[in-house]
C-alpha cells in the first residue's frame, strides 16, 4: 500500500514536471502558428505576412517588394505541404524560471504547387521571447530554395 502511495504522489510530480516543460517547449503553439503562415503563403497574402516580421527585420528590409520577389520565383501557387519539421530551437530561463528568450526554425517539408513542383527546404526562423530586445520578437527571416537551381529565395534576414 504504501508503495502505491509513493507511486501516486511521485507520479503527480512527473506528470506536473512534464506539464511544465511542454508548456516552456519552444514548440509549443507553434505547429498552429506554422499552419497559420501556411495559409498566408498559400493566399500570397503579402501584407499580413509581412505583419509577422519582428519590428528590426521590417525597419531594415523592404519586406513587400521581397514577398513579391518570392512569390515571383515560386512555380505556381502553393497548395500543400508533407509535414513540419523543427531543426533548431532554444529557450532560455532566469533564476525563477521566467523564459527570457525563445527561438524556433520551422521547416516546411514537402511543400507541393498547383503546378506539381515540390519544395524541400522552405522554412521560417522565428523569436518567440527575447526580454532584452523586444523589437527582436517575430519572424526574422523566411526562406525557400529553388528545386530547379539550387538558389535561395529569401525573405528578411538578419538586422545589421
Amino acid at each position: 500500500m504504501s508503495l502505491v502511495m509513493l507511486f501516486s504522489l511521485s507520479g503527480c510530480q512527473i506528470v506536473d514536471n512534464v506539464s511544465k516543460s511542454i508548456k516552456d517547449d519552444p514548440k509549443n503553439g507553434e505547429k498552429e502558428y506554422a499552419e497559420q503562415v501556411f495559409e498566408y503563403l498559400k493566399n500570397e497574402d503579402i501584407d499580413s505576412l509581412c505583419e509577422l516580421f519582428a519590428p528590426e527585420v521590417s525597419a531594415e528590409h523592404s519586406l513587400e517588394s521581397e514577398w513579391k520577389y518570392f512569390f515571383d520565383h515560386m512555380d505556381g501557387k502553393i497548395v500543400s505541404y508533407k509535414s513540419l519539421k523543427y531543426p533548431g530551437e532554444g529557450i532560455g530561463k532566469d533564476q525563477d524560471g521566467e523564459v527570457y528568450d525563445s527561438h524556433i526554425s520551422v521547416n516546411y517539408s514537402g511543400v507541393k504547387t498547383d503546378n506539381g513542383t515540390v519544395y524541400e527546404e522552405f522554412g521560417y526562423y522565428h523569436v518567440k521571447v527575447n526580454r532584452d530586445d523586444p523589437d527582436s520578437v517575430g519572424l526574422v527571416v523566411f526562406t525557400m530554395q529553388d528545386p530547379d537551381t539550387g538558389n535561395w529565395i529569401t525573405v528578411g534576414g538578419e538586422p545589421d
